[in-house]
């Protein structure tokens, strides 16, 4: 009987081992490099044991995958090889409808998620992402979250077959920093099966487990005697090309040169200098229409200013309230650019410290002067996933003094009662510039419990009434501001919905705006009573939004209509319908209509996709606002046409039309990318613009042309 008893518990202990272990991968040496094609048979990738520990984590966290993977690692001096066989019962139902690099929509489709923690910091991590066609996606984690912003230099090459598709990935160890003592890092692989909604990992096994935390990320061991080089990166272009306007004078030739320089201070401390900086392949904004009396947030895409921009994050950053350093207000001035002649940045990790400072100093340009912007910010770790950090801005894009210095806790856990994640942010800021009188400090704090099941959070914010951050982006200004927020978000296990809705999201938020007094500015309430993702991927969605608004000032809400000075209480409803991203043709759909102000509204968004097989993508959007009110109705409309041709991830043409009747212009992008190899890109870029005049008819006259044809080179040593 204790014999019996003894076996059991070895048993019982053995099974709980095998389910709590830190899987453990190994990485084989190799003398040889494989042949990057998209094809394992290589002899070389027979060295390496393969991998096929995988576990599902959505739908069913813990079950074995409906489709095995299996993954094999090897190395040489110059990178890291990762081979992988996503095996498929049906090849015929795997979803690659792009080769975009960094297309969000790869992330609905069929791919292979890398997490990579050369540091063992168990803090941050590089991200590779790519697809069946070989479409690829590359950035970085910090815990919970993470960004496509980095822009590595790696390859893959991935091909579907007869028993699924393979990946077949190249990491340069001259791409990512490293810690070159380490012998193991931290390694974590997601599969994604689109037509099923699965995801399968090697570890972090639980819905609340946040795939891009190295916290979850499992061992790659056997990594020795790597280095990588001096760290040295240059990277001259050339431009060619020309402007022109609707009369002689505007027109103007363009040749030009610049570099950017980046070298390894240390394995993982970057400085970069950039000399006569310009961004002719940069995609265009998309338009947007604006009700609110409050301007409205565009995002960074220039890639000088998107490295290293991350370690930037404060406090309870978020473009909807408050961003202490947006690095859109250098080189751009009320969306016009403005000349960059030189500037310097360092960013990276010291240690347990963390550190990015940006100096520009930018040329004249019309009433604007030449001068110099400064941003600075430096974290340290705490704990095992928290932080305490400063940040520092000086300068305006006017030449005029304004600094900004403030300092954030944050404390992070993603082991609450073992299993949950938490989060508690507080953070402050004093801004130095020359208006007269008031107060011009600034501080805020957020709670935040985001999980699976239920996810709330809690945040407040003040804001004085001096303060005017010239490189950050304050939409609002003299205010207090609290929101609320809980979801309950279910998966029904059994019942009538089993098997047909995967996740529901009964949601609640109230914001509140009140001025320095007290008094309240504006309140709006969102409730989902219902809202529901399928188990195919539709997401259906029902909001009602009680809103009141007390305007302290007439506001205009569009030309010619003003909304008198007044408290409005008003209600909001809003309807939302999306077909699964992964299908060939996606449909979506939202309505929203009812009271607005002393009136009534309707704003419907719409958008259709169709995808040939990741050649192909057509993409059509349109905005179209009504707005019916005593002083007068308006009609504000966007269209938005997006085609993509592709014939390989690394060469393609994209065209984007945009047209609003508030601006009365239609805008036209196209780029022509080829990637010769990695990093060593050829661009042909033009841009079209025409403005609507009433002379006496409706008429489109050109404006403004541009071709510009642009060589960027690499050279790494």
């Amino acid at each position: 009987m204790i014999r019996s008893f003894a076996l059991l518990c070895l048993l019982l202990m053995t099974f709980v081992d095998i389910f709590t272990q830190e899987p453990h991968l190994k990485a084989t040496r190799v003398s040889t490099p494989p042949v990057l094609d998209g094809r394992l048979d290589d002899q070389i990738w027979q060295l390496a044991k393969p991998y096929t520990r995988f576990y599902m984590v959505e739908p069913n966290p813990g079950q074995a995958p409906t489709e095995q993977t299996a993954i094999r690692i090897i190395y040489d001096s110059k990178g890291l090889y990762i081979g992988i066989n996503c095996y498929d019962n049906d090849p015929s139902k795997i979803v690659a409808n792009s080769m975009i690099h960094d297309d969000p929509g790869t992330r609905d489709e069929d791919r292979i998620s890398i997490l990579l923690d050369p540091f063992q910091d168990k803090r941050s991590g590089y991200l590779f992402i790519v697809n069946p066609n070989g479409a690829r996606s590359e950035g970085y984690s910090r815990g919970e979250h993470y960004s496509l912003d980095w822009n590595g230099i790696w390859d893959a090459r991935c091909r579907k077959t007869s028993s699924g598709w393979v990946a077949e990935i190249y990491i340069p160890f001259k791409t990512i920093s490293f810690n070159p003592h380490l012998s193991s890092w931290g390694i974590n692989v997601e599969r994604y099966i689109a037509r099923k909604q699965e995801s399968d990992r090697i570890s972090g096994i639980a819905l609340n487990k946040f795939f891009t935390n190295p916290v979850e990320a499992a061992l790659l061991e056997d990594i020795d005697s790597i280095k990588q080089g001096l760290g040295l990166t240059i990277r001259p272009y050339g431009i060619a090309g020309g402007y022109w306007g609707n009369d002689s004078l505007a027109t103007r030739k363009k040749l030009d040169g610049g570099f950017d320089i980046y070298k390894n201070i240390t394995p993982n401390l970057v400085t970069a200098i950039t000399y006569n900086t310009d961004f002719a392949e940069t995609e265009v904004d998309d338009r947007q229409l604006n009700l609110t009396r409050f301007p409205l947030y565009y995002p960074e895409k220039r890639t000088f200013f998107l490295e290293g921009s991350d370690i930037f994050d404060f406090g309870t950053s978020s473009s909807s309230s408050f961003i202490p350093f947006s690095s859109r207000t250098i080189g751009l001035y009320h969306g016009s650019p403005v000349p960059l002649k030189l500037g310097a940045k360092l960013f990276g990790k010291l240690g347990n410290t963390n550190i990015a400072a940006l100096d520009v100093q930018t040329g004249a340009k019309e009433i604007l002067p030449s001068t110099n912007l400064f941003a600075a910010r430096v974290s340290q770790n705490i704990f095992k996933q928290s932080k305490v950090g400063m940040i520092l801005t000086n300068g305006s894009p006017e030449g005029i003094r304004n600094t900004l210095a403030g300092a954030d806790f944050n404390f992070i856990t993603s082991r609450l009662m073992n299993k949950y994640n938490f989060s508690l942010i507080g953070w402050g800021f004093y801004n130095f510039n020359t208006a007269k009188g008031g107060r011009k400090d600034a501080y805020g704090i957020k709670i935040d419990f985001p999980n699976d099941l239920i996810d709330a959070s809690v945040i407040y914010n003040y804001f004085s009434d001096s303060i005017n951050p010239a490189l950050g982006f304050l939409p609002r200004k003299s205010f207090h501001y609290f929101r609320t927020g809980f979801a309950y978000q279910p998966r029904p296990r059994k019942g009538f919905f089993a098997g047909k809705v995967r996740q529901f999201f009964f949601e609640f938020e109230m914001e509140n705006y009140w001025n320095l007094n007290g008094e309240l500015e504006s309140r709006s309430i969102f409730t989902a009573p219902l809202n529901l993702r399928t188990e195919s991927g539709e997401h259906i969605e029902f909001n009602i939004i009680p809103n009141k608004e007390i305007l302290p000032v007439d506001f205009e809400v569009a030309q010619g209509v003003i909304i008198p000075r007044s408290a409005y209480n008003f209600l909001n409803y809003r309807i939302e319908l999306n077909t699964a991203s992964y299908r060939k043709i996606q449909f979506d759909w939202s309505y929203r209509f009812g009271q607005f102000y002393n009136g009534h509204y309707k704003n419907l968004e719409t958008g259709i996709t169709f995808k040939l097989n990741g050649i192909a993508v057509l993409g059509v959007m349109t905005n179209l606002v009504k707005g019916d009110l005593p002083a007068g109705r308006f009609s504000e409309n966007v269209l938005q046409v997006k085609f993509d041709l592709h014939l390989t991830p690394d060469l393609g043409l994209t065209s984007y039309v945009q047209y609003d009747n508030v601006s009365g212009q239609v805008g036209y992008n196209g780029k022509f990318y080829w990637q010769i190899k990695p990093g060593n890109i050829i661009y042909l870029v033009y841009n079209d613009n025409w403005i609507r005049q009433w002379d006496p008819q409706s008429r489109f006259v050109n404006s403004e042309q541009k071709l510009i044809f642009k060589v960027q080179l690499n050279f790494r040593i």
